[in-house]
């Protein structure tokens, strides 16, 4: 059990570092002002940037980083067993849907 635990755990903050440096990079690499170029009043030419590939990146591997507690820890839609009083209930419920 507790090999599961770490290997789920490792895998939880290596998505979360990932995120984290492809944010980081995506804000690092977006475009400014100064790089519009505007050659005809009416009409802007924006150059080719790599910020919208990292910051998808980004929130797909945070996306899949919440599936993955969620699973491994029986959030709600994969709860196994019984549910707890209705005031724990509507507590996780509210945690859950805060957390995505």
């Amino acid at each position: 059990m507790e090999r599961k635990v770490l290997i789920v755990c490792s895998f939880v903050g290596f998505l979360g570092l990932l995120s984290a440096a492809t944010g980081f990079g995506a804000e690092a690499t977006r475009i400014k002002g100064s790089d519009v170029d505007t050659t005809d009043p009416s009409q802007c030419s924006y150059p080719r940037s790599p910020a919208l590939g990292l910051g998808l990146t980004a929130a797909v591997s945070l996306m899949i980083a919440q599936i993955t507690i969620n699973v491994a820890t029986g959030c709600i839609c994969c709860r196994r067993g019984p549910h707890p009083s209705q005031s724990n209930w509507t507590i996780a419920l509210v945690c859950f849907v805060v957390s995505w």
